[in-house]
């Protein structure tokens, strides 16, 4: 057996995420609040060791005092007193009194306390106002924030209603809106997240100029062209794809009356994100609807093109425009996969054949298909596309059709539909049959044009360029709203109206070019290629296609393959044992980091992101740590495509350049990438490669169908490849954003046949999703640690799991003063906990993260009253514990300056791979 090859060589291109503000925008309590938190635990602690002797002296002196019964109940009140490392409350001549009856070792111990105790009432005086103090310094530094143009620009794409309602007067409103502009403010200067300019990006070595790329989201168009889809005055310009209907068994195919599955699309919108959940499902009755539309497809009818001359149907309008047929893609393209709106119509027949086709939308059988092709602006495809249409109801306007008439093979309906001035609700939907009206949506999209401009206004200072912006974004996303309910998608929001990603305008110093920082990362990449493994679900992939076509067997049909692996059931056992497998091989993997894969599937590679600490060129000038490792990510370029079109033709000709060589033995090269119709993220990650699509994906004039490929086994080494229709393996490099374990399973196997590897390396900050500790109740904490041999890269920052009832947090109905940070200050100092932390949020449940816990951590300060404020209130009703991670690097701590030398927190992206491994002869 030769040795497999474990030290990468870091591949180009790079990335740097640059914070949006300087670091010293976190508000930080004054050195003065140090010294007396210092002076205080000081005091605390020689409180605390003298106070049993003290309490000792007084027991003792009480029944010496019975015939004094003013000095017994001073005596007793100083015992009560100690109890509280509080001053006795003798004034001079009571405590020389008592001293009379004490001997000089216990007068010493009594004095000694009441000089402890008035230092540390003195102390506790000064540090009342320098917490105020410190309160007052945090909110003219976040107030400042506001000043920074590209904040506040930022800031109203994150948080409109903030901007635009902020500055409400009232002591909790105000408390309030304070804790949302700290939440924002530390998250631009100490995290690197790209959105909009909280966080920019760039080459490093290269300067930048700070431009942006800018759109309106995908989502919202994507719910007004659904919305159009319900109105039979536009549902005609559109055309339409049959849901893909697949046998359960390849075997039965050929059976009169074989069991069906079904893709079934529903799109869900969370947190800003919105997501297309294909499921496989069992057709049903919906199975003989779905191939009946598929079989009634007629090429190019119903069908308008934007070229010279050419005429939308039922409208004699004639749309000059580039000769693109409108509905997507080309001609070819309809005749394969999509139907017009009239041929629609005539298959499904019947008295109202529009009711029938409202239904067929909202069971999934039927689905729009959007006009615009990857890279085109799908406001502006949807502009052209209605633009012959007016935006209000007219005496010939077309309404729906009534019960018993069916549209004419333009679309148009009878004028003897429902009633011009009371078929209307409020949102703009028909009280008939669920239909829409379409010329509202026309309207809305003329009205979103407009909204486009304010939402691209440069960014200029002062407050009213951010709030008209504010004011564009909440309009915008009323819009969304009202075309989601008329889409029937009651529970969709789309959140994400307006997408931006912009460069940094900072020359950014090399990173990798550094020969100390590339020899980390060498080290590093050699350290974690043995806990890189072919997953199990790789294992259960070739087991299923062997059971279906045998050991170097052929399917025509990868789609209906994927989709039968990938069918819903209540459980599919054979699945989640792979998936528990693989979550116990990150241990110790063993033969499995090489085995072999086909030559569509990628070799080992792994994205690292890490970030530099202060002191010469990459790194700490006293041998300490100058680089740590905050995760891994795939390494096959899925993380930085999303920046090509920002960072120009040569970084994209680049990565092109890297992805190519991440699959060094495919013939061809096509990305995969899911949701790109709703996803402006997930669309901006399009274009490196000619793609290789799914039903659902947005069209291109080189795009390869799934449904045009083959896979085929390799009996020699098990494994499976992707085939070409010319028979010569093909790489479906997935290079978007959104984690592939979230795909829907019919996809996600399709994404590990292309990349199945596992980074099972614990060389990382980033952990795996919570398990409680065996003693849940108690503090546990953990070391940092570095590299083995390389004690210059951190592997794990300390960091402390605290159950949430454990930690001396503010009530969230109160606010935090002095006492409440001297406390927090004492936790700290018991548990070894620094000042700096970043918090982390982990379930109650001990089990996988919802919404909740999924949210970036927060910046602490754990001796600032504000900060505690914010934390009290960021822990949701669902928290158990919070993880605390010392800052590292601090605010201080980061080598990047801006021009104006302030500090820049910064995070780099390094890609290594491991070409020809996971081959060797064994």
């Amino acid at each position: 057996m030769t040795t497999p090859e474990t030290r990468p060589e870091p591949g180009r291109p790079e990335l740097t995420r640059v914070a949006g503000l300087p670091a010293a925008y976190c508000p930080l309590p004054s050195e003065r609040t140090a010294e007396l938190l210092d002076r205080h635990a000081e005091l605390s602690g020689a409180l605390e060791a003298l106070r049993p002797r003290v309490e000792d002296v007084l027991y003792t002196l009480v029944p010496l005092l019975d015939g004094a019964r003013d000095l017994r109940r001073a005596v007793l009140a100083a015992r009560r007193a100690a109890h509280r490392a509080a001053p006795p409350g003798w004034d001079g001549p009571t405590a020389a009194r008592i001293a009379e009856y004490a001997d000089e070792e216990a007068r010493g111990a009594l004095r000694r306390w009441q000089e402890l105790t008035a230092a540390a009432q003195a102390v506790a005086g000064e540090l009342d106002k320098e917490v105020a103090r410190d309160r007052a310094a945090a909110e003219d530094t976040l107030a400042a924030a506001l000043e920074e143009p590209s904040f506040a620009h930022s800031l109203a794409l994150a948080t409109p209603d903030w901007v635009r309602y902020g500055s409400a007067r009232g002591n909790r409103k105000r408390q309030r809106a304070l804790r949302t502009l700290y939440s924002y403010t530390v998250r631009a200067a100490a995290k690197t997240s790209p959105f909009a300019r909280l966080t920019t990006v760039g080459v490093p070595g290269g300067a930048h100029d700070g431009r942006a790329v800018q759109q309106v989201s995908a989502t919202v168009v994507l719910t007004a062209l659904y919305a159009l889809a319900r109105s039979p005055r536009t549902a005609q310009l559109l055309r339409y794809r049959p849901a893909p209907v697949r046998p359960a068994d390849p075997a039965a195919e050929a059976s009169d009356d074989p069991a069906l599955l079904m893709l079934h699309p529903e799109y869900v919108a969370t947190g800003g994100v919105t997501w297309r959940l294909d499921q496989v499902v069992e057709a049903g009755p919906a199975a003989d609807w779905a191939r009946a539309l598929a079989g009634a497809r007629t090429p190019g009818e119903g069908m308008a093109t934007r070229g010279e001359d050419a005429a939308v149907p039922g409208d004699g309008v004639r749309v000059p425009g580039d000769g693109v047929p409108l509905g997507g893609g080309t001609t070819a393209e309809h005749a394969d996969d999509t139907l017009a709106h009239g041929d629609a119509l005539r298959t499904l027949g019947g008295p109202d054949p529009f009711r029938r086709f409202l239904r067929m939308l909202d069971s999934g059988v039927l689905a729009p298909v959007p006009p615009w092709r990857r890279g085109e602006d799908a406001l502006d495809v949807l502009l052209a596309l209605t633009r012959h249409l007016p935006d209000a109801p007219s005496a010939g306007a077309a309404k729906a059709p009534a019960d018993g008439e069916a549209a004419d093979e333009t679309g148009a309906a009878d004028e003897t539909g429902a009633d011009e001035t009371g078929a209307m609700d409020g949102t703009g939907a028909m009280d008939r049959a669920g239909a829409a009206d379409g010329l509202a949506v026309v309207r809305g999209l003329r009205a979103l044009a407009a909204e486009r401009e304010r939402l691209a206004e440069p960014v200029r200072s002062g407050a009213e360029a951010p709030r008209r912006r504010a004011g564009a974004v909440a309009r915008v996303r009323e819009l969304g709203r009202e075309w989601a309910r008329t889409a029937g998608w009651d529970r969709f929001e789309p959140a994400e109206v307006w997408y931006e990603d912009a460069a940094t305008g900072l020359r950014l110093p090399p990173v990798v070019a550094d020969e100390r920082t590339a020899q980390d990362l060498r080290r590093l990449g050699a350290a974690i290629r043995p806990r890189l493994f072919r997953s199990h679900l790789y294992d259960t992939l070739v087991r299923r296609f062997v059971a279906a076509y045998g050991r170097g067997g052929s399917c025509d049909d990868v789609l209906g393959f994927a989709m039968r692996c990938g069918a819903e059931s209540d459980r599919d056992p054979e699945l989640e044992r792979a998936v528990q497998l693989d979550l116990a091989a990150r241990e110790d993997p063993g033969e499995r980091a090489w085995l072999p894969v086909g030559p569509s599937s990628a070799p080992p590679t792994a994205a690292v992101l890490f970030q530099q600490l202060r002191g010469g060129s990459g790194g700490a000038a006293d041998g300490g740590p100058r680089l740590v490792v905050n995760q891994f990510n795939p390494g096959t370029g899925g993380l930085l495509t999303r920046f090509t079109e920002l960072l120009g033709g040569d970084f994209a000709e680049t990565l092109r350049g890297h992805v190519r060589r991440c699959w060094p033995h495919a013939a061809h090269h096509r990305e995969l990438v899911l949701w790109t119709e709703c996803s402006t993220a997930q669309a901006q990650s399009c274009g490196l490669l000619p793609p290789l699509t799914l039903p659902g994906e947005l069209g291109a004039a080189d795009a390869l169908p799934l449904t045009a490929t083959r896979l085929v086994h390799d009996p020699r080494q098990d494994t499976l490849t992707l085939l070409a229709p010319d028979g010569l393996p093909l790489a479906a490099a997935y290079t978007g954003l959104v984690p592939t374990h979230l795909f829907p399973k019919f996809a996600r196997f399709l994404a590990v046949l292309s990349d199945p590897w596992i980074n099972g390396s614990p060389l990382s900050d980033h952990r795996m999703p919570f398990q409680p500790p065996r003693d849940p109740e108690q503090v546990c904490a953990q070391d940092r640690q570095t590299l083995e041999g390389a004690g210059t890269v951190v592997t794990r920052r300390a960091s402390w799991t605290v159950p949430v009832h454990r930690l001396p947090l503010p009530s969230p109905d109160a606010g935090c003063d002095a006492t409440g940070v001297a406390t927090m200050d004492a936790f700290r100092r018991a548990h070894g906990v620094p000042r700096e932390v970043f918090a982390y949020l982990l379930p109650a449940n001990g089990g996988g993260f919802g919404p909740d816990h999924d949210r970036k951590p927060l910046w602490v300060r754990l001796d600032s009253a504000v900060s505690l404020e914010v934390l009290a209130h960021w822990i949701t009703p669902g928290t158990g514990h919070l993880r605390l991670v010392e800052a590292l690097p601090a605010h201080d701590e980061h080598p990047l300056r801006d021009a104006d030398g302030h500090r820049r927190a910064a995070e780099h992206a390094a890609l290594l791979h491991w070409a020809g491994t996971g081959e060797e002869e064994r």
